[in-house]
């Protein structure tokens, strides 16, 4: 399969060649999710068109590209990768159809150190590290934003100015947006959020909160512990029960109406990265007692 759609392509990109042509001051870039895209616009505006693997409502850990973003991708500059798990099977196919495309490693040295954090027992929130989901943490996306500047500065050193001007104006909103997180969520006494698909691990950790996944190990609850699950969330009088769109929500809802908790959606993957994270807090700061 992989190879079909990569000569499928490889053919395609041929006669759609100048309708995907380079300008010389605007650039194809590829994200694999949609706050990535946020980041890349913010910072390149006008100079980038972005794409984006998986879209709204999307897997990122089932995705398969279609054939047109195969062809896009042979014609895109830079690919900004995150870690999750889609490109594992799918970034060698990236580098076979464009071997000039540029990857970016967004998170590599993030995950490097909270991997040195765990081996020395310095870190004691609630990140798993195994969730691939490390932009929900304000402080990361900060990271990631520098990553991506970088990369774009490289390939339009003509607008170094503007891209650091947009890039200082970013990293302004989302230091705010940090700070005005701790504010909200520093009144609650339950600092327990329980989450369909553990998601919320890295923002969890950034803000002091302990994420309770109802799935386990990408798998489905089984009885005996969701009886457990329903016993605890009954100790800490939790009242709300955060769900995504892309998991099952089956377990999920029976939990809420065992303890008549609301059942409330998040998107770890919505595109407007910082109207999404005040729209969690919200959510969450609002969960607590009853």
């Amino acid at each position: 399969m992989l190879r079909i759609l990569l000569y499928i392509a490889l053919f395609a990109s041929q006669l759609l060649q100048d309708c995907y042509a380079d300008n010389v001051d605007i650039k194809n870039i590829f994200v694999s999710i949609l706050p990535q895209k946020y980041f890349v616009k913010r910072i390149g505006g006008e100079y980038v068109n972005v794409s984006v693997m998986v879209g709204a409502g999307q897997n990122p850990a089932t995705y398969e590209p279609s054939p047109k973003q195969m062809v896009l991708l042979n014609e895109s500059r830079l690919y900004f990768r995150i870690g999750v798990p889609f490109e594992n099977i799918w970034i060698d196919v990236v580098r076979e159809l464009n071997p000039k495309i540029k990857i970016v490693e967004c998170c590599t040295e993030l995950t490097s150190i909270v991997l040195e954090e765990h081996a020395h027992g310095h870190h004691d929130g609630a990140a798993n590290v195994a969730d691939p989901h490390i932009w929900t943490s304000p402080v990361n996306a900060k990271y990631i934003s520098l990553k991506i500047k970088e990369a774009l500065i490289e390939i339009l050193p003509a607008h170094k100015m503007e891209l650091e001007d947009n890039y200082s104006k970013l990293i302004k909103d989302l230091t705010r947006l940090d700070q005005d997180i701790r504010l909200r969520l520093a009144h609650l006494d339950n600092r327990y959020i329980v989450v369909s698909h553990p998601s919320w691990g890295y923002y969890a950790d950034a803000y002091g909160l302990i994420q309770m996944p109802i799935e386990s190990d990408g798998k489905e609850v089984r009885a005996k512990s969701l009886v457990k699950l329903i016993e605890f969330s009954r100790s800490k009088h939790i009242n709300r029960i955060f769900v995504q769109k892309q998991f099952n929500q089956s377990s999920a809802i029976i939990l809420a109406n065992e303890i008549d908790a609301q059942v409330i959606e998040l998107d770890p993957l919505a595109e407007d990265y910082i109207a999404n994270l005040y729209h969690v807090t919200d959510a969450i700061s609002y969960h607590g007692y009853k």
